[in-house]
């Protein structure tokens, strides 16, 4: 029960660590390992990562999230955190894609097993994503989990692939969730309605400030009894949704 942080514009809070942090990487690699019985995150991959490879591992009996790429807030422009907080249009850095190059990018996970995790915490996913760019999550099965199999927070900054993934038995412990989660409350997000479509009305270009490239959810299989399959929540922009089965 360490120090927990916000993650963007969501009641989502996280700790920032795991029986593996990564920080400030290149090249490297994660293979073929077993983490079981952990009390937190199994992989954390906190602000610069560059190609960075987790394969092959099995990841089961976890407290909290198996697999996380989240970067830093100091690469987000005109970030806010909770549901209801917002920037006002006439100070929001208005600049397209990251401040700063702490973030992960150019990295994957794929073909690990992962389930029964989030034994602790319920606010977790089998592969977590927020703030990072060009995100690769293939291959993988990921099962048995308290809330999202694969949960991509707000659109900074895209560019991931969700493919061939077998993603099921989601959100046991929870609700308004999928198997396939995001949210994307960007730069453009308003939590009164009227007021958010007069802002898109008249920059219809926003959302992509931050979702600058598309995200593409393809050739995978994923079944969530308990909310949706794939659940683009809110203001989730920029994706590219095709060849997947859904049950």
């Amino acid at each position: 029960m360490e120090t927990y942080e916000p993650l963007l514009r969501s009641d989502w809070m996280i700790y920032r660590g795991g029986g593996i942090l990564t920080e400030y990487t290149e090249n490297c690699k994660i293979l073929e390992c077993e983490f079981a019985n952990l009390g937190g995150n199994a992989i954390f991959a906190s602000g610069y990562n560059r190609n960075l490879n987790i394969e092959g591992n099995h990841i089961y009996n976890c407290g909290a999230s198996a697999v996380c790429f989240v970067g830093l807030p100091d690469a987000v422009r005109s970030p806010s955190y909770n549901y209801h907080e917002f920037v006002e249009f006439e100070k929001i850095d208005t600049a397209k894609g990251p401040k700063t190059s702490d973030y992960p990018a150019n990295c994957k996970a794929d073909n690990n097993l992962i389930h029964d995790i989030g034994l602790v915490e319920k606010q977790v996913a089998g592969i977590q994503i927020s703030m990072a760019m060009n995100i690769t999550v293939s291959h993988n099965s990921i099962y048995d989990v308290p809330r999202a199999g694969i949960n991509v927070s707000e659109g900074t900054w895209g560019g991931h692939i969700i493919e061939y993934n077998d993603v099921f038995n989601t959100v046991l412990a929870s609700s308004d969730h999928g198997a396939f989660n995001s949210w994307g409350r960007d730069r453009f997000w308003h939590p009164d309605r009227k007021t958010m479509d007069q802002i898109m009305k008249e920059n219809p270009r926003m959302p992509y400030l931050d979702a600058v490239q598309t995200t593409i959810i393809r050739n995978n299989r994923m079944r969530c009894d308990h909310g949706w399959d794939i659940d683009l929540d809110d203001g989730s922009s920029n994706y590219h949704l095709y060849n997947n089965l859904c049950q």
